[in-house]
């Protein structure tokens, strides 16, 4: 099949298209005609309005931030995305020339580091030209995702449905859903 594929050169659409050869891989091709992938089909999941969503890009787009080390996108069934976000502090006290003795529960409270955030977070999404309806509109900082607290498997892919569970309580409040006066590390995220 690839002999016939490289001597007739048809376009991979439709290669992939006329064998059906499926893999599962959501990508796009570009106008050299190169084959992107971009995420996997499993990781997909629909929005309340019906439109779908693959989490990875976007998740991807705002962890190019030098502020964010990892981020969970969630939003199946929701009216709206959320992230889940775990900072890098280091770079963020850079940043606010705040001192290491600050502790991070006070930085978290900080109004420079809701618009620092907020501001990667546009940036970096309209950069990477994700539609409007898959950027966050809520974010909440979070814990580091790790091994130990086994959210990351051992070849350091984030456990989503691990990642979900521990943080329900936190996506409901970013939701609205919680009723708790509990104080959340969520901020609305500029529109």
């Amino acid at each position: 099949m690839m002999q016939l594929f490289y001597t007739e050169r048809i376009s991979q659409l439709h290669y992939f298209c006329l064998f059906r050869f499926h893999t599962g891989d959501l990508g796009r091709i570009c106008e050299d005609g190169f084959i992107y992938v971009t995420g996997r089909i499993k990781e997909q999941y629909k929005l309340e309005n019906g439109k779908y969503v693959c989490p990875t890009p976007v998740e991807e787009a705002i962890g190019m931030s030098r502020f964010i080390q990892q981020t969970v996108l969630v939003g199946a069934n929701r009216p709206y995305n959320v992230a889940l976000i775990v900072p890098d502090w280091v770079a963020i006290r850079a940043h606010l020339k705040v001192h290491e003795s600050e502790p991070e529960e006070e930085l978290v409270n900080d109004s420079k580091l809701c618009e620092l955030l907020d501001s990667e977070i546009q940036a970096n999404c309209l950069q990477a030209k994700i539609k409007k309806f898959e950027i966050p509109k809520t974010w909440s900082i979070v814990a580091p995702f790790t091994v130990a607290n086994n959210m990351l498997t051992p070849k350091m892919s984030i456990r989503r449905h691990m990642v979900v569970k521990v943080y329900d309580d936190v996506i409901a409040q970013m939701y609205g859903d919680d009723s708790s006066s509990e104080q959340t590390l969520s901020k609305q995220a500029a529109a």
